[in-house]
């Protein structure tokens, strides 16, 4: 059984510590810039995007759990204004994937933004990510843009 438990100020700063070198570590293989260099970009994004930590409006933090252990995290954001909700990140740890859990995990996301009156879901991933692309599309995400680079 896979549930969904906010975050407490806590499990939040834990989460914190390993999110931000996890996607700083995409962030400078993808944008060609140095660890620290992404590090420090990560921190900016967070202190930015979350300046109450879990306890920002409009921000949903969840620990993934599946029979009690934890199993990944799930966080995004719900726009009321523009009826958006957007996923910032889903990650689901090595021992628990290919279970379902991560497209368990966006049907939870899909609800709550409906229950929260969004009109719309939108994301992010890495084009680098081909599975997550593939269980996005099988999910009925459509791509909106792309942004490419050329490393030289």
């Amino acid at each position: 059984m896979i549930t969904f438990e906010k975050m407490n100020n806590k499990e939040f700063k834990s989460y914190i510590e390993f999110m931000i070198p996890d996607y700083a570590r995409d962030t400078a293989e993808h944008y060609l810039m140095s660890i620290e260099e992404a590090n420090e970009k990560a921190e900016k994004q967070i202190e930015s995007l979350l300046p109450d930590q879990e306890n920002t409006e409009g921000q949903y933090l969840y620990h993934i759990k599946s029979e009690e252990s934890l199993a990944g995290y799930l966080w995004f954001h719900v726009n009321n204004e523009e009826k958006k909700a957007f996923l910032y990140h889903i990650y689901i740890l090595e021992a628990s994937r290919k279970q379902g859990i991560a497209g368990e995990a966006l049907r939870f996301f899909e609800e709550e933004a409906k229950k929260l009156r969004a009109a719309s879901l939108g994301l992010h991933v890495f084009g680098s990510n081909e599975n997550a692309i593939k269980l996005y599309r099988k999910l009925g995400f459509k791509q909106a843009s792309v942004s490419m680079n050329k490393i030289l």
